[in-house]
């Protein structure tokens, strides 16, 4: 997994290419972690994710814990049918913002 980070406006964007398992959970919780310390306004770009463990599932859902108690926002981009089909399935598509 590589996690490329780039800052715009107040926004912290993370784009992720390859796929979150449980052993890549730790890393793109350190990075979204790193990000939140910047910004509470961070967006995820899933165009290069194929594939999200319920780790990576677990991480998203702390990290819009922790934007909802900072006031900030949270949004997922470009999330691939297959993906999306995992969020639909765990209900985080109702939780989650997408765009």
């Amino acid at each position: 997994m590589e996690i490329n980070k780039i800052v715009t406006d107040g926004t912290v964007t993370l784009t992720i290419k390859g796929r979150i398992t449980a052993v890549e959970a730790g890393d793109f919780s350190t990075k979204v972690n790193e990000a939140l310390s910047e910004s509470s306004i961070l967006r995820i770009d899933f165009k290069g994710i194929s594939y999200i463990a319920s780790a990576g599932l677990r991480v998203l859902v702390s990290t819009q814990k922790k934007i909802t108690a900072a006031k900030g926002k949270l949004t997922l981009a470009n999330v691939n049918e297959d993906v999306m089909e995992v969020f639909e399935v765990t209900g985080l598509d109702d939780i989650l913002q997408f765009e």
